[in-house]
């Protein structure tokens, strides 16, 4: 399974109410998984968007990502104040070379110049019926959007686009109900094709040849519901000279003996079928794209991830004899998000897959090998089969730049490849700091063709609530020495690196949050589990509990919006969590309910290491239901192995993240060598929906300068003779110099300690 962390920092945002909209297909999961937008400010990557660049988070968020970054982002409510919804997107080049981005909504359609992709900016906003259904194409300087909010085919002029203007220069009604789920445009021939709208509709053609502005209605082809379709036109080998459709189509709306359908749309009067597959697992066959070379067809079924096959899919088809079209594979990367649009360019397959975003395959082997080479996540929050997430991509700009249209977030800029400025550590960049002041020493290596801005290159501390930059010092080379000021010991915070490359795109290091550290000389760890090496130890679930379901488990969780999708371990996937549930099942299907469950760890110690702090990470969802926002997480520690606890810790505040806890161990009572936890997680009457999940838990001390050395009883900073003399020597007694674990009486555990950091 592949994981993806995200963490939202800095910079808040707002969500508006989502706008009361017309549907012409209200069945369409999509309508039940809607979610509120997003709203923020744009983004630059060039820092001109004011306290947002380089910072570690983009308008308030961190996106995972690998071999791409955003460059631009616009949020929905900067493109249009009144969208609620984001749809498909699609890209102009206009006679100057300028790039145009051109991005559905769900009151209109906006067109970004992002020809500087670090300082895109919008040109123009055309209104249309309102949908969460738009689809859009470009021929010449005309772009065309259809919707399921029907009014026709909007014709859009881009003449202007070098100057910053688009205008609205008429509609087409032609060709039966106006509303179309897609349109597809063939730009080799100039015709245009409208695809489904209604029900049972598959391609209504139009001929942009005669007229750009009003083309006129020249056929049909109603043998099957066209959902999307690919038109293209051979000009060499045996098909040389016919138009071809590739649709993804079916009977019942797309849903019955769904599949691909190859048609022979040459002769727009009498189409004819020319061959069609399905393919295993079917559920409805949504859009896919052509090889480059034209062999292959790479097709998303929407339906089928979260029930029939468990992770993204890409189905493979040989398509060289068109009157016999072949399965030949189905390839997945390992994640549960639902594929939705594919596009190939460059030898790559993009593939938009809503909660993972954009994902990026290298097309290997005769074209039916895919590996992922990149990503971007456009949906920090999980990578769950529900629509949420990315709609589309464009990749087809001659500079490389990509973008992507996402449904609650907006227009993504991206620049797909390796990031200009790579940052190199000579020596790894450890957990602890020397609390008298440190340096540390990084390599900033440029890509060919770039270099770092003199003067941007700075090292970030963050205490508490507070970061402040430090200029990193050019010590020969891509050589730089970063001096960090002195701290308390025992002060936790993070830092990160950050420097801007001559392209104008500031870079960082780590790329999501800051590297975490603590101003300390030593730091001992006494337990330290990330349940990745599995469950030995532990105890789930215990004699007494009386949950009748959502009991304790351990293993990689199923996501729902009250259960976490992936553990807090970073490149991990196990952790103990409440009731497993199924792929694609409801929220709540196996919760906790009619009581509590219990979690217990294995013993630990931690009276050998200076001042304990013990941390765990933990996810706590009970806000709906018949009572929220009252069913308890509670954690005990026993210090005598389980045979009395105190509690230390418990909320029933929503963490829907994974949220970090800590306490000190002396703060509760002494640290002994026989310790333990215990996780108790309920749900009392009436119910709620309640799911808890626990994981990275972590046992350590710090030591400081003047610190005692655990054992050391008689001061001389060596623990050793004399040490244990004195202990064996008070041996029973209340003398408390010997008495090392502060347990008021000299005895055993007194002794353990000596001998365990004998010198």
């Amino acid at each position: 399974m592949s994981i993806h962390r995200s963490t939202a920092v800095g910079l808040g945002f707002g969500a508006t109410i989502l706008a009361s909209l017309t549907f012409a297909h209200e069945e369409d999961p999509k309508w039940k998984d809607r979610e509120a937008p997003f709203h923020g400010p744009i983004y630059h990557a060039d820092g001109s968007t004011d306290g947002l660049a380089g910072d570690g988070g983009v308008a308030g968020v961190a996106f995972d990502a690998n071999n791409a970054a955003i460059l631009s982002w616009f949020p929905l409510n900067t493109l249009s104040a009144g969208a609620t919804e984001g749809n498909d997107c699609w890209g102009y080049v206009t006679p100057q070379g300028r790039e145009i981005a051109i991005m559905g909504m769900s009151n209109g359609t906006a067109f970004v110049d992002v020809t500087n992709p670090i300082g895109a900016y919008q040109i123009g906003f055309i209104s249309g019926p309102t949908s969460i259904w738009r689809d859009i194409k470009v021929f010449g300087t005309r772009a065309y959007a259809v919707s399921e909010g029907g009014q026709g085919i909007q014709v859009i002029n881009l003449a202007n686009a070098d100057q910053g203007q688009v205008s609205l220069t008429g509609t087409v009604t032609t060709g039966g109900t106006t509303s179309s789920h897609n349109v597809a445009l063939n730009t080799q021939s100039g015709f245009l094709y409208r695809c489904g709208g209604g029900s049972n509709i598959g391609l209504r053609m139009y001929d942009l040849n005669q007229s750009a502005t009003n083309p006129p209605f020249v056929g049909e082809w109603n043998d099957r519901y066209v959902h999307d379709a690919q038109v293209v036109s051979y000009t060499s080998g045996p098909y040389a000279g016919k138009e071809v459709a590739f649709c993804c189509a079916g009977f019942n709306n797309g849903s019955g003996s769904t599949g691909l359908y190859i048609v022979d749309v040459t002769n727009k009067a009498a189409p004819a079928l020319l061959g069609s597959v399905l393919y295993p697992n079917a559920a409805y066959s949504h859009q896919g794209w052509l090889s480059e070379d034209r062999q292959w067809f790479y097709l998303g079924d929407e339906l089928d991830e979260g029930s029939s096959v468990p992770y993204s899919t890409v189905v493979v088809l040989n398509v060289q004899d068109l009157t016999n079209p072949r399965f030949v594979a189905a390839r997945n990367n390992g994640n549960e998000a639902i594929t939705h649009n594919f596009y190939t360019a460059n030898g790559k397959l993009f593939c938009a897959n809503y909660r993972s975003g954009m994902r990026i395959f290298d097309i290997g082997g005769d074209g039916t090998m895919l590996t992922e080479s990149g990503y971007f996540d456009t949906y920090p929050d999980s990578d769950a089969a529900h629509f949420n997430g990315l709609w589309s991509l464009f990749p087809y700009f001659p500079s490389g730049t990509v973008i992507g249209s996402d449904m609650e977030r907006g227009l993504f800029v991206w620049r797909v490849g390796p990031d200009p400025l790579q940052f190199v550590f000579p020596s790894p960049v450890g957990e602890l700091l020397n609390p008298d002041g440190d340096t540390i020493d990084v390599d900033i290596v440029p890509l060919p063709g770039e270099l770092v801005v003199p003067g941007t290159a700075v090292v970030t501390v963050e205490v508490d609530d507070t970061s402040e930059d430090f200029a990193l010092t050019p010590m020969g080379g891509n050589r730089y020495r970063a001096s960090i000021p002195q701290q308390a010991c025992g002060q936790r915070g993070g830092i990160s690196f950050r420097a801007k490359s001559q392209s104008g795109e500031w870079l960082r290091w780590p790329r999501l949050t800051a590297h975490s550290v603590t101003w300390a000389q030593d730091l001992q760890v006494a337990f330290d589990e990330s349940m990745e090496a599995g469950s030995t130890g532990w105890s789930p679930g215990i004699a007494g509990d009386t949950a009748a379901s959502g009991k304790w488990a351990y293993g990689d969780p199923i996501g729902t919006a009250a259960q976490p999708e992936n553990d807090h371990t970073t490149d991990g996937t196990k952790c103990f969590f409440t009731g497993q549930g199924t792929a694609g099942g409801q929220d709540g299907e196996n919760d906790i309910d009619s009581g509590f469950t219990t979690l217990v760890s294995p013993p630990f110690s931690a009276a050998t290491i200076a001042d304990p702090v013990v941390s765990f990470w933990y996810w706590l969802s009970n806000n709906t239901g018949a009572n929220p926002g009252v069913d308890p997480l509670r954690t005990d520690l026993s210090f005598d192995n389980g045979l009395t606890w105190t509690t230390v810790f418990q909320t029933v505040a929503t963490s829907t993240d994974w949220t970090r806890h800590e306490f000190r161990v002396r703060d509760f009572g002494p640290p002994s060598l026989a310790m333990r936890l215990r996780f108790v997680a309920a749900d009392y009457s009436p119910p709620s929906t309640v799911e808890a999940a626990i994981d990275d838990i972590r046992v350590e001390g710090l030591s400081c300068p003047g610190d005692a050395v655990a054992g050391d009883v008689d001061g001389d900073g060596i623990v050793g003779g004399s040490d244990l003399s004195l202990v064996l020597g008070s041996w029973g007694s209340a003398n408390a110099a010997a008495d090392v674990d502060g347990s008021g009486a000299v005895d055993g555990a007194d002794l353990a300690i000596v001998l365990v950091n004998w010198s």
